[in-house]
């Protein structure tokens, strides 16, 4: 059946940025049909007045441990492997608990889609996986389900296993340890290679990312971490997103050369280690003044994923243009994934995935009023009483 959502003011977010004002939306069959002003809507169709309201394509967030990460401690999670700090075959879709709370706090905040995958610990830690936060089964949720082999520089690696005296005790032996991979990698026959990715041997990841099938995250706060993952990248020629990107601000033109993806935050914490001392808020608007694309990323649960929408807004309170804030979290997050032939705005043949808000998402008062996954509204926002 056909669904119009006639009345709101609907942000796009296409290439154009267009906003309609006073809109119909017309959904059908999962899909986006159409989007303009004063359609001529079929007699059979049903019409669902949003007059007043607000309509953005739903959030993304594509940097998380959702459905994977049980709470807030280190230790109560399924994101880590501790047993080694080389584990490249632990496949994020081998832990995601689609039931999980996270999955229902997204939805609450608008979020429909997510990143989500191993953690921080291991210098070489599994692979990513990108999905929606609801609509079926856990299968029927995935867009991409290996989306990047993760890695992880700095203090991380070094706290978890230095610790416990096992390699790596310095961030020379864990770039060692992320190139050991690759050079393993590189170094195998055309047959060996087929081998390996036929049997999924330790070594195809790094095939698979040296090939071009997904590219290499890397956990960088500290500028030189920033710098030794632009080295291993471009030393392998792999397509790496820059993970964090802490102190990204000091060395911009590096970064821009180096033509690596971005994905910064979270920035609204405060610096619990040393190599995030540099964090800010103005990183966001920094990175669009020199011209390099970026996503926002809430890192949850270190910043509860439904909390998004409030990073966004806080990188705008530091100068970040809002529609270049709102593009992060949207439409430019999808295309930094490889998504965005699907969603990531409203436009015609993409997946119907929206928000419906009370105001503009940046307003302190702003409630999501329904969160619509292909079309069809998941669960129920605990706020929707208040605007009744």
């Amino acid at each position: 059946m056909l669904t119009v959502y006639r009345g709101a003011t609907v942000h796009t977010m296409d290439a154009a940025n267009t906003v309609f004002r006073n809109a119909d939306l017309w959904v059908r069959s999962g899909k986006v049909i159409k989007v303009g002003v004063n359609t001529e809507i079929p007699s059979d169709a049903r019409v669902e007045s949003v007059d007043g309201l607000v309509i953005t394509p739903g959030l993304i967030d594509i940097h998380t441990h959702v459905g994977l990460w049980g709470e807030i401690t280190e230790r109560n999670n399924d994101a880590c492997e501790y047993s080694t700090p080389f584990t490249p075959l632990m496949r994020a879709i081998d832990g995601i608990n689609p039931r999980h709370f996270s999955f229902e706090m997204a939805l609450r905040g608008g979020v429909t889609t997510v990143q989500t995958g191993t953690g921080s610990a291991n210098p070489i830690g599994g692979v990513w996986t990108i999905l929606k936060t609801g609509g079926g089964s856990l299968q029927d949720r995935i867009i991409v389900e290996k989306s990047g082999l993760k890695g992880a520089l700095g203090e991380n690696p070094k706290n978890v296993f230095g610790q416990a005296n096992k390699t790596p005790f310095t961030r020379m032996a864990v770039a060692r340890l992320i190139r050991h991979g690759f050079q393993q990698a590189a170094a195998l026959s055309d047959a060996e290679r087929t081998e390996s990715l036929e049997n999924q041997t330790e070594l195809a990841p790094f095939i698979e990312v040296l090939e071009g099938k997904m590219p290499l995250h890397l956990h960088c706060h500290r500028a030189d971490d920033i710098a030794t993952a632009i080295r291993i990248a471009k030393e392998f020629n792999v397509k790496l997103c820059l993970e964090h990107c802490t102190e990204g601000h000091l060395m911009l033109q590096a970064i821009k050369e180096s033509g690596a993806n971005v994905t910064l935050g979270p920035f609204m914490l405060p610096a619990t280690k040393y190599e995030t001392r540099n964090l800010t808020p103005e990183a966001p608007r920094l990175f669009h003044e020199a011209g390099i694309p970026f996503a926002i990323m809430t890192d949850h649960p270190f910043i509860p994923i439904h909390y998004l929408i409030l990073c966004a807004a806080e990188a705008v309170k530091y100068g970040l243009d809002e529609v270049a804030s709102l593009r992060s979290i949207t439409s430019e997050a999808a295309k930094l994934a490889g998504i965005h032939e699907r969603v990531g705005s409203i436009e015609p043949g993409k997946d119907a995935d929206f928000v419906i808000w009370t105001h503009h998402p940046f307003e302190t008062r702003a409630n999501v009023l329904g969160t619509y996954i292909n079309g069809v509204k998941q669960g129920q926002s605990s706020l929707a009483s208040l605007v009744k």
